[in-house]
């Protein structure tokens, strides 16, 4: 296999080397310059004859980003406070609804508990002291 051949390794390695020279030197002195050049060009002729054109067309980006971004805030702030009220009844009704169906028969079992629990030590008592 001859890319495997260690004797090959310096003349690819040296043919790589030339090549890529080569293909450097002619970018850094013809593509580059042109790219320059045509860069130049553009930016002289933007700030000349296109700066009126171009800022108007900023300001009129500029007001209709605000004005998108203000009817944003307008339309969040609106969504969350109706979420807000929305959420706030909710808890509201299950708190309510909480405290009247579970905690209230809880609260009831657990008196009803206590009482019986009370009564028997009593009847304890009485029962040890012989009355």
């Amino acid at each position: 296999m001859p890319q495997l051949d260690t004797y090959m390794y310096f003349s690819q390695v040296f043919w790589l080397l030339v090549l890529f020279t080569i293909f450097y030197i002619l970018v850094l002195n013809n593509v580059l310059p042109k790219i320059s050049r045509v860069l130049k060009l553009r930016r002289k002729r933007i700030s000349s004859e296109g700066s009126s054109v171009l800022s108007e067309e900023h300001q009129a980006v500029m007001v209709t980003t605000s004005d998108v971004l203000e009817t944003s805030l307008t339309d969040s702030k609106l969504f969350l406070s109706n979420v807000r009220e929305s959420s706030s009844v909710w808890l509201e009704s299950s708190l309510k609804e909480a405290n009247e169906k579970t905690l209230l028969g809880l609260n009831k079992t657990y008196l009803k508990n206590i009482g019986e629990l009370k009564g028997q030590s009593l009847l304890i008592t009485d029962i040890i002291k012989g009355k």
